[in-house]
């Protein structure tokens, strides 16, 4: 990806963070990054174009944090909560995303197909995840596929809501709050540690 683009994303994130996408224009992120609009839209037709965009960017990101580091892997509770950990600061990355998510997907039907695969794939992602972590001890969910699945949608839930929940009641994102966004992920799962 060539600098103007990445400039250009990286720009309307920030700015979607602080405003959200209603409020920002394809006029106000040139204008912010000192370009024309022409030059803008050589690079991206709209910002819809531009929000898919930063999807993309937000899989790819994802699709580190989802990686079995061998095949021998022989993960602990720590690594658990580290994982939940670097999700969360990923969606506060890109809180303006989760924010929206909803509405967002009501006025980009690419978006919304893009989305939904991506869903289904981390869901199924995560749930080859959580087979390491049961065969390593740190998890007993009886091998029983429907528990499992009900505690990846419930996590899930938690994970991609809990910072729309904050704003929502106009608590400040912080640290700590985040934290307590893990603690409500591990008590979800704490009948299933050994």
């Amino acid at each position: 990806m060539n600098k103007t683009k990445e400039k250009v994303i990286e720009t309307a994130i920030s700015m979607f963070n602080e405003e959200g996408t209603s409020s920002v224009s394809t006029n106000h992120i040139a204008k912010e990054l000192g370009i024309s609009t022409g030059n803008l839209y050589y690079h991206f037709k709209n910002k819809e174009e531009i929000i898919r965009a930063i999807l993309d960017r937000m899989i790819q990101e994802w699709d580190m944090v989802w990686q079995v580091p061998s095949p021998d892997w022989q993960p602990t509770l720590e690594d658990l909560k580290s994982i939940i950990r670097l999700t969360f600061q990923l969606q506060w990355k890109y809180r303006f995303f989760y924010r929206e998510l909803i509405v967002l997907m009501k006025i980009d039907p690419l978006l919304k197909d893009r989305h939904q695969r991506m869903q289904e794939q981390r869901m199924s992602e995560q749930r080859n995840f959580f087979q390491y972590f049961l065969a390593s001890g740190v998890l007993n969910l009886q091998q029983d596929q429907s528990q499992m699945d009900s505690l990846l949608k419930v996590s899930w839930m938690i994970s991609n809501y809990w910072l729309a929940f904050l704003e929502t009641n106009d608590e400040e994102v912080s640290e700590e709050k985040v934290e307590e966004g893990i603690q409500l992920i591990m008590m979800v799962i704490q009948p299933y540690i050994k």
